[in-house]
């Protein structure tokens, strides 16, 4: 089980299908790398009908019956993850809802010393990057002007809202400041979703800050 799950309103969302590309992908290697997130999207999707034909309508679905729906999830059984499909040499680090993203694609080095590998999602309302960092390595101090998740597929890394592994999602801290740097040990992967760019608060923010703005970094 993960340590930071994703949040219950973004699993339901997920589960209903009403979620843009980039939080979808990003609730989907959550729910491939999770066993609990697994069982509470299989619960939230065989619920969902019930759900809607309450009394109350899904219009008027509030709280109560989303704890309701979701107290209901504890009895359920665990499935057992699928066999995985052959993954490209060297990205066996890559959980299946990913590997169609990976084709032809490849590290590049980017501002700061860390490697990312953006991804291509039709229509798509976010930017969508793998990012790389090596051991005791952070990206630069930054903090967000609208929404972020992220997902680690290896490795982990550390900010001053928590120490994140395998599976864990963290959803960004907003205005809060902070510089996720890797753990020691293998590589960390992790996917990264954003809403709009970061704002950095380092050193270099007054002269790049306006390249990030413009989608050149």
């Amino acid at each position: 089980m993960s340590r930071h799950p994703a949040p219950d309103e973004l699993l339901l969302d997920y589960a209903a299908g009403v979620l843009p590309g980039g939080p979808a992908l990003a609730v989907a290697l959550h729910v491939a790398l999770d066993p609990a997130a697994r069982r509470m999207v299989r619960r939230l999707r065989g619920l969902g009908g019930a759900l809607l034909e309450s009394d109350a309508g899904a219009a008027e679905m509030g709280e109560a019956a989303l704890e309701q729906a979701l107290a209901r999830l504890d009895a359920v059984p665990v499935d057992a993850p699928r066999a995985r499909a052959a993954a490209r040499p060297g990205f066996d680090w890559a959980p299946v809802p990913l590997r169609r993203y990976l084709a032809g694609k490849d590290w590049r080095r980017v501002f700061g010393g860390f490697e990312e590998m953006r991804l291509d999602l039709q229509g798509g309302s976010h930017r969508v990057s793998l990012l790389r960092l090596q051991p005791g390595q952070g990206l630069p101090d930054h903090r967000h002007v609208a929404e972020e998740y992220t997902v680690v597929l290896q490795g982990g890394y550390t900010d001053s809202t928590g120490n994140y592994g395998v599976g864990d999602f963290a959803v960004g801290p907003g205005p809060q400041a902070h510089k996720p740097v890797a753990d020691p040990g293998e590589p960390c992967i992790a996917l990264i979703v954003l809403e709009r760019p970061i704002v950095l608060t380092g050193f270099w923010s007054r002269l790049f800050n306006p390249l990030l703005r413009r989608g050149w970094m």
